[in-house]
């Protein structure tokens, strides 16, 4: 059986309030169109790309956007030859590609970062949800511990952290995607009294300096960076399976690329 773009795009989760102004759309294809085979991922890279025109796929749902830029196009790429070498690559395989970004994160739970505390089998020690992000409980373990299970259960070759691996860590707040800078961070730890941070990227000089100073002054709380792509391949991962479950005759593939930086 094969469902419209039109149909599978209205049986993703959704906000439950209206988005005024979002990057969710169709950016290339017809809506009308009949599929068979879909394929959700985090970016829609050339090798994500590659992936998907071996495997027959006609539908990429991508998280984040296609050029280099949160919005669509960006004056610095629009006459870059990868821009159009990409865009040929696309047109060329039929590919239709769908932007899925801002109602995912507006679901009631963030299904980004839902996805990684599943996947870390915390879901059952959630005692607060906040707007970006998620707190957990766990019965205490040390920083060392704590590392050791994040890398596991994402299969991470390494990750950056900041604290002393012997710390005890009980609460601990979860934050996907680009949301670890200071303004949403600090107002988090002070509120909740958390022994640690898991974000996926933020700025340098805010939250990780904070983290050095705490620990000078007396009061540490751990910071673990996962990466923005790390902390959110979960999420999407759930979304697939949230996909596959409301049209079971279609062939939903999760894509992933291989990590941007190696360790030297």
């Amino acid at each position: 059986m094969s469902y419209t773009i039109k149909q599978i795009i209205a049986a993703l989760p959704s906000s439950s309030q209206p988005l005024e102004h979002t990057v969710d759309q169709l950016l290339y294809g017809d809506e009308n169109r009949e599929v068979r085979k879909v394929a959700v991922v985090f970016a829609a890279n050339q090798e994500v790309l590659q992936q998907a025109a071996a495997l027959d796929i006609e539908l990429i749902i991508t998280h984040e956007g296609l050029y280099y830029s949160h919005h669509q196009s960006h004056p610095a790429v629009d006459s870059s030859e990868i821009f159009w070498k990409r865009e040929q690559f696309i047109k060329q395989h039929q590919l239709a590609i769908y932007r899925y970004h801002d109602h995912c994160h507006r679901h009631t739970p963030d299904l980004l970062t839902y996805g990684l505390i599943k996947q870390l089998n915390w879901d059952t020690s959630i005692i607060a949800e906040e707007a970006e992000a998620t707190i957990v409980e766990l019965p205490l373990v040390t920083l060392e511990m704590l590392i050791d299970h994040l890398k596991q259960r994402l299969n991470l070759p390494y990750l950056r952290y900041a604290g002393s691996k012997d710390m005890h860590c009980a609460k601990i707040a979860v934050l996907v995607g680009f949301r670890g800078n200071g303004a949403t961070v600090l107002p988090l730890i002070a509120k909740h009294k958390l022994d640690a941070v898991i974000i996926g990227e933020g700025m340098e000089w805010e939250v990780p300096e904070f983290v050095r100073d705490a620990a000078l002054l007396g009061s540490p709380c751990a910071l673990i960076t996962l990466g923005h792509a790390e902390s959110e391949q979960p999420g999407m991962q759930h979304i697939a399976q949230l996909l596959q479950a409301a049209c079971p005759e279609l062939e939903v593939h999760h894509l992933t690329a291989n990590p941007i930086y190696m360790i030297g």
